[in-house]
């Protein structure tokens, strides 16, 4: 399967990049406590490629950075475990719209969660254990 985006509405999932626009290595490095190697995206890709293994940055609907890593590991019988881990602090308040409600790096976990596992039900037709 190729990387996609899923909307989700206050906060949506994307492919990982590493290109000259958007570079999440930086949060990935706070996603995992220490500098990522440099191939992290291209494996990343060829795990999507393989069904391995899809993985998103989560974001809040007006930015491209990344808030949280949601990774769906596939175990073969339809079955597969999503793991979504913040970006550094999950307290953080994001800078928005005052006209939103105020979220978190937190909130973006939650909802994130919810977006890939519907994503993974529904459009996959997966089992998450």
């Amino acid at each position: 399967m190729e990387p996609m985006e899923i909307n989700g509405g206050r906060f949506y999932a994307r492919p990982l990049h590493d290109d000259d626009r958007i570079d999440d290595r930086p949060a990935l490095g706070e996603v995992f406590g220490k500098p990522v190697e440099p191939d992290f995206v291209d494996r990343a890709r060829a795990d999507w490629t393989a069904d391995r293994a899809y993985t998103w940055a989560i974001c809040e609907q007006t930015s491209v950075f990344m808030l949280a890593l949601a990774t769906l590991t596939l175990h073969g019988d339809g079955e597969a475990s999503l793991e979504v881990l913040p970006a550094g602090d999950p307290g953080r308040m994001l800078p928005n719209d005052p006209t939103l409600p105020p979220k978190s790096v937190g909130d973006g976990v939650i909802e994130g969660t919810g977006t890939v596992e519907r994503w993974a039900r529904g459009f996959c037709g997966l089992t998450l254990r």
